[in-house]
């Protein structure tokens, strides 16, 4: 959990980088040492999500529509990960209670 977080936050970084930078097109494209940054393994995670993407030349660009794809689809997964522990924890509460001595 505490490594896909900081991979998570690390990732967060690098597009924040490649925004300054304006690197979002193929035609504004820059390479790794014009950014400032060193690929490892939160930027492979963006570039297996075509988040991270290269027209060649060793140029990247950040593509803004995947970027915001792969947010949401971690907002919900968060949401339902909470929703889970939420009816998981109502389940539990529900079954201690019927299980008391002299429950209704």
């Amino acid at each position: 959990m505490v490594i896909s977080t900081v991979m998570m936050l690390r990732q967060r970084a690098i597009v924040r980088v490649f925004e300054r930078s304006a690197a979002t097109t193929a035609a504004t494209a820059c390479t790794v040492e014009q950014l400032g940054l060193k690929p490892g393994m939160a930027w492979y995670g963006l570039v297996s999500h075509a988040v991270l993407r290269c027209p060649g030349e060793g140029r990247w660009f950040l593509d803004v529509a995947n970027w915001q794809r792969l947010r949401r689809r971690r907002h919900r997964i968060a949401l339902a990960v909470v929703a889970g522990v939420l009816v998981l924890l109502g389940l539990l509460i529900v079954a201690g209670t019927l299980s008391r001595p002299g429950a209704p």
